[in-house]
């Protein structure tokens, strides 16, 4: 008896292209990109420009930055937030007020 031989699936490269009933057809990938360029180039101000700083820094860092960042701003009581996780890993971070405000402890 020959040997069968096996069909192997062609692969497509590119993305299936879905029937529709209008005339013209959007490229989803290049409006993705356009968006996530002007995302990008988007100039803030306040806490909005604050937060998004914040942010980024957070999602650009590493695993013991992260960990720093979450530790400190926990154990401050949101008054402090560190990068360093030789420098807060090994002890408690005490919170420091803003210049005229008072620190207040909350038990949970």
């Amino acid at each position: 008896m020959p040997p069968q031989k096996i069909k192997v699936p062609t692969i497509q490269s590119e993305r299936p292209a879905y029937p529709s009933s209008k005339p013209r057809t959007k490229d989803w990938d290049k409006l993705e990109a356009m968006v996530k360029k002007k995302e990008k180039e988007e100039k803030l101000d306040g806490d909005a420009a604050l937060n998004k700083l914040f942010r980024d820094i957070y999602q650009n860092a590493d695993e013991d930055m992260r960990r720093a960042m979450s530790k400190s701003f926990l154990e401050s009581n949101g008054t402090v937030l560190s990068t360093d996780w030789k420098e807060v890993g090994s002890k408690k971070v005490e919170g420091s007020p803003p210049e005229g405000m008072e620190l207040k402890k909350w038990e949970y």
